[in-house]
């Protein structure tokens, strides 16, 4: 997966884990990979800040790529995975 990052809004904890200008994470099967935004819960609101930071993001797998480039399919992709009993403290982003 890779998220290329939007240089117009600042992120400061999406900018401290990118190498230039993107964040890549080479996932092999059953492995996982985190972005820590310190506690809270994602509400519409935090994943719509998330998403205003992200110019495009883009899972690959060994046959197929998709890219995600409006702000609303990046918020789609994310809502969806959002995960927890009470709060939504989590995404969770399985890829097949």
């Amino acid at each position: 997966m890779k998220i290329v990052l939007n240089h117009k809004i600042e992120n400061n904890r999406l900018k401290e884990i990118a190498k230039n200008d993107s964040i890549v994470f080479s996932i092999k099967e059953k492995d996982s990979a985190n972005i820590y935004f310190g506690m809270g819960t994602w509400d519409g609101n935090e994943v719509e800040l998330v998403a205003n930071s992200i110019k495009n993001l883009s899972v690959e797998t060994s046959e197929i790529v998709t890219i995600y480039k409006s702000k609303e399919s990046i918020v789609k992709f994310f809502e969806k995975g959002k995960e927890g009993f009470w709060w939504k403290t989590r995404i969770v982003v399985e890829i097949e």
